[in-house]
């Protein structure tokens, strides 16, 4: 019922302009019909100069159920502009992701997550409209806390596969294979 709620406010939240809303108050509302021990964040980032606009929204979910189970979640969306004379470019990409984590003891966490994006969508002055591959990712980390709760180290195995969607595409096979092995620190002051 949770989740239904969240995506009735993001369907709703899409039918206008993201600049003509006000997220505070949408997400405000979201908070209260959610239980206590849920969190949710909204963040918009933008970027703007001579020639160029990127926005970026990104909505992110976490919930524990009890001490060592909790699920991550993200839905984003990324639009960009470019404008230098005639050679003007728009592109879009959206993407959501899941992260079911459970907690081996208080310091460490296993999570075995899913990220798909979507076709990226290039539009180009000169008439081209290229949908750039889609990608399903599963990935395998490993956070380790470190002395303080603000402070983690996440080792991180994962396997991409792009996939073309459109018959046009000239990738070999339609799909290629990204494989990675990461390795972050965070530190939250």
């Amino acid at each position: 019922m949770r989740i239904i709620i969240c995506l009735l406010a993001i369907a709703y939240a899409s039918q206008g302009a993201a600049t003509e809303l006000n997220w505070q108050q949408t997400l405000q509302w979201l908070k209260q019909t959610l239980p206590q021990s849920a969190e949710l964040d909204f963040d918009k980032k933008s970027i703007k100069f001579d020639g160029c606009h990127q926005r970026d929204y990104q909505l992110t979910f976490h919930q524990e159920f009890g001490d060592a189970i909790s699920i991550d979640t993200q839905i984003g969306y990324v639009k960009g502009k470019l404008s230098w004379g005639a050679h003007n470019q728009k592109t879009t990409t959206r993407q959501w992701a899941i992260l079911p984590r459970y907690r081996l003891n208080h310091r460490v966490s296993l999570g075995l997550g899913y990220i798909r994006q979507m076709d990226t969508n290039l539009e180009t002055s000169q008439g081209a409209d290229i949908q750039l591959p889609a990608s399903n990712q599963w990935l395998l980390s490993s956070r380790f806390m470190l002395d303080s709760e603000k402070q983690y180290l996440e080792v991180a195995v994962s396997r991409a596969l792009w996939q073309a969607n459109d018959a046009s595409q000239a990738w070999a096979g339609q799909g290629r294979t990204d494989k990675q092995i990461n390795l972050v620190y965070v530190a939250n002051f």
